[in-house]
């Protein structure tokens, strides 16, 4: 997996990034009870927010909050849904797979796709999953901050196909927190 360069990203990566590292415990991952949402009201509108549940030996993922840009562009509400029920199918593999690395491996991880609803994919998407621990230790939330590279995107434009890259990365390694971010 190569690293993301941030200079080629919407800065909004970035800032989140600079943000989680400002509030974590030192040692810890950061927690939602550290996150103020007042400091990163810009970014609140392309935020989701994803509990880890923990059954049967598994990992199941229900979106807690969904972003209000998010929301409109995605044509639809899926607050409160499981994975499996609030994406296309042919998305909900990938989309698992990263949130497990995520959640295993303690780090942030980059992705870029069309968007994963219906008649949707066509609006290209990129996102950073960030791990979030209650206790500073186990994954318990997922912040999936979500950028659009196209500015017609952005403004979740008017349905111009657009190129849809694919491709995964693992975000690098800052200082301060327990794992990178």
């Amino acid at each position: 997996m190569q690293r993301p360069d941030y200079a080629k990203l919407d800065p909004q990566f970035a800032r989140m990034r600079d943000y989680l590292i400002g509030v974590c415990p030192p040692g810890k991952l950061p927690g939602r009870q550290h996150i103020d949402p007042l400091a990163i009201r810009s970014m609140l509108s392309f935020t989701n927010l994803v509990d880890v549940i923990r059954e049967g030996g598994g990992l199941r993922f229900r979106f807690r909050l969904i972003g209000t840009l998010q929301s409109t562009a995605a044509g639809r509400e899926i607050s409160g849904r499981y994975l499996e029920d609030a994406v296309l199918p042919e998305f909900v593999d990938r989309i698992r797979a990263n949130m497990t690395a995520v959640v295993e491996r303690r780090e942030p991880l980059y992705d870029r796709f069309g968007m994963p609803h219906p008649d949707r994919d066509f609006i290209d998407t990129e996102r950073i999953y960030f791990p979030l621990a209650r206790d500073g230790e186990t994954v318990d939330m997922l912040l999936i901050l979500n950028g659009y590279p196209d500015e017609a995107d952005k403004r979740a434009a008017t349905g111009a196909s657009v190129g849809k890259a694919q491709e995964t990365r693992v975000v690098p390694q800052q200082p301060g927190c327990a794992k990178p971010l």
